[in-house]
């Protein structure tokens, strides 16, 4: 009974070390500077496999209606979009999740960030040592280039936007 522990730890232990999901760039464009200012967007390596993304930014003016469009790109050829096309009502999510693709990036970003609260949004907005975990995701997902692309609208006018670019690799 003790070996055949063992040998689902060990087996589980590979297959932890046999996934890399990791970002590789990130652009952030504020496309109105009198009311989002960037002050960082930057991915830092920690490890060969591992990096983490900081962002920060300010919102200069409250932000009452607040919709994100999130569309999700796959390299194939070119980045082409892939599985995911959402637009969410952050204000509307935040007090309700309502969407499931939104929830699991959601999930993701949580801990890491002060972006959970209700509209408006003001002030500083900051993403600090975000990093990918595979296990975070609970979904297949195929070995590939990706990108994570989100415009961020306030009032109907896009005012940043947001791409996160990512490999998924599984070394079975």
């Amino acid at each position: 009974f003790g070996e055949r522990r063992f040998k689902i730890k060990f087996t589980i232990y590979l297959q932890k070390d046999a996934v890399i999901f990791k970002m590789t760039n990130a652009v952030c464009v504020s496309y109105n500077e009198s009311w989002v200012v960037i002050h960082e967007c930057r991915i830092r390596a920690v490890s060969r496999n591992k990096t983490i993304f900081n962002f920060n930014g300010t919102i200069l003016h409250p932000a009452k209606k607040v919709t994100q469009g999130i569309v999700l790109f796959k390299k194939a050829n070119g980045y082409k979009p892939w599985l995911l096309n959402i637009k969410i009502d952050c204000c509307k999510f935040m007090d309700k999740p309502y969407n499931p693709s939104a929830v699991l990036i959601n999930n993701l970003f949580l801990e890491f960030s002060n972006i959970k609260h209700s509209c408006p949004y003001v002030g500083p907005q900051i993403v600090k040592g975000f990093y990918l975990r595979h296990e975070m995701l609970r979904l297949p997902f195929p070995t590939g280039e990706y990108l994570l692309a989100i415009n961020w609208t306030f009032n109907r006018n896009i005012q940043f936007s947001t791409n996160v670019y990512f490999q998924y690799t599984e070394d079975y």
